[in-house]
C-alpha cells in the first residue's frame, strides 16, 4: 500500500515538474491574464518592471537572459516593442512568440484628432494602428480566451485548472463590462482630455470624443500654443476634468487643468502598475473600475 502512494506520488511530482511552462510576458495586461489563469502551474515573468511607463522600456541584459529561458513569449505587438523583433531574431527564439495584436479587434487612430494639435509623428509608430488595445473590455475577453487556449495547448495535463481559472475571470470581466455600458449610456458630455492618446477602443466603444495632451506616447511635449489650444478647447467644450497617467509628469495637464479652472485626475490606461499594487492584489480590473467612476464624474454620467 506504501509503495503504491510512492509511486502514485512520484508520478503526481513528475507531471507537476512538466507542467511548469515559462511564460514571459512584455506589459502588465498580458501578465495579469496570464497570472490569473496560469496561477500557479506556469512560471512568470513580465519584462517591464512594475512602476516603469511601458512606452520607455528598452531591455536590458537581465532581460535577455530571462527570454533566453521562455517557453512563451506573449508579446503585444511591435507597435509597443519596436525592440522585440532584433531580440528575438538575435536570440532565435522566433518559435516562442505570440503576437496578441493578431487576435484581437484593432482600430486606426483618428488622424483629425492627432494632427489637430500639431504633435509630431511619435517615435517607433509607423502605423495608422492604435496599439493600445487591452483598454477595450471586449478586447481584454479575446485575450484571456487566447492566453487560456495557449496555456492549455502548452500544457494540457492542466487543461482543467486552466479552464476553471479562466471561467472565473472572464465572469468578473464580463461583470465589470455590464457595469461600464450601463453606467455610460446616459452621459451629457462625452467628451474626455487625458495625458496620451489610449483611451481610443474606450473612446470607439462608448461614443466618446477623445482629446489628447500628447500623442500615442506619454513623453511627447506639447509646445506653449497646443497648450493654449487645449485650455481653450476645455473651456469651451466644457470638460471638467483634465486627466493624467500615474507613471508620466503630471505638469502640462496640471498647467491646463488651473488655467481652466477644472479638476484634475489620473486616468490609466492600465499598461502598468506599481509594484506595492500587485502585491496587494490591486490589477487591471480595479483600475478600471477606478477609471469608471472617474468617467462618470467627468462626463457627467447618471
Amino acid at each position: 500500500m506504501i509503495k503504491k502512494t510512492l509511486i502514485s506520488t512520484l508520478l503526481l511530482l513528475g507531471t507537476n515538474a512538466l507542467s511548469n511552462i515559462n511564460v514571459t510576458t512584455t506589459i502588465y495586461p498580458l501578465y495579469n491574464i496570464a497570472k490569473e489563469v496560469g496561477t500557479d502551474k506556469i512560471k512568470l515573468n513580465n519584462l517591464i518592471p512594475f512602476g516603469i511607463e511601458a512606452h520607455g522600456f528598452d531591455p536590458i541584459a537581465k532581460d535577455m537572459a530571462i527570454l533566453s529561458k521562455t517557453d512563451l513569449l506573449i508579446s503585444s505587438g511591435d507597435l509597443m516593442e519596436p525592440w522585440k523583433n532584433k531580440i528575438v531574431s538575435s536570440l532565435k527564439i522566433e518559435n516562442k512568440v505570440f503576437d496578441m495584436s493578431k487576435h484581437v479587434k484593432l482600430i486606426e487612430i483618428e488622424e483629425k484628432n492627432h494632427n489637430e494639435h500639431d504633435h509630431e509623428k511619435d517615435h517607433n509608430h509607423n502605423s495608422n494602428i492604435d496599439p493600445h488595445y487591452w483598454v477595450s473590455l471586449n478586447n481584454y475577453i479575446l485575450m484571456t480566451k487566447v492566453i487560456t487556449q495557449l496555456f492549455i495547448e502548452k500544457d494540457p495535463v492542466n487543461k482543467d485548472i486552466y479552464k476553471e481559472n479562466s471561467d472565473k475571470y472572464l465572469q468578473k470581466i464580463e461583470a465589470l463590462k455590464i457595469k461600464y455600458d450601463t453606467s455610460l449610456n446616459s452621459c451629457k458630455n462625452k467628451k474626455i482630455l487625458v495625458n496620451h492618446n489610449a483611451f481610443g477602443y474606450f473612446a470607439d466603444e462608448y461614443d466618446v470624443k477623445q482629446y489628447s495632451i500628447s500623442g500615442l506616447t506619454p513623453e511627447s511635449k506639447p509646445s506653449a500654443k497646443v497648450v493654449s489650444e487645449l485650455i481653450d478647447l476645455v473651456k469651451n467644450e466644457k470638460i471638467n476634468t483634465v486627466f493624467f497617467e500615474e507613471f508620466a509628469s503630471p505638469k502640462v495637464a496640471q498647467t491646463i487643468a488651473k488655467a481652466a479652472n477644472v479638476k484634475i485626475d489620473t486616468l490609466r490606461p492600465a499598461e502598468n502598475i506599481s509594484k506595492i499594487e500587485n502585491e496587494k492584489g490591486y490589477g487591471y480590473l480595479e483600475i478600471m473600475e477606478d477609471n469608471l467612476e472617474k468617467l462618470k464624474f467627468a462626463m457627467d454620467c447618471k
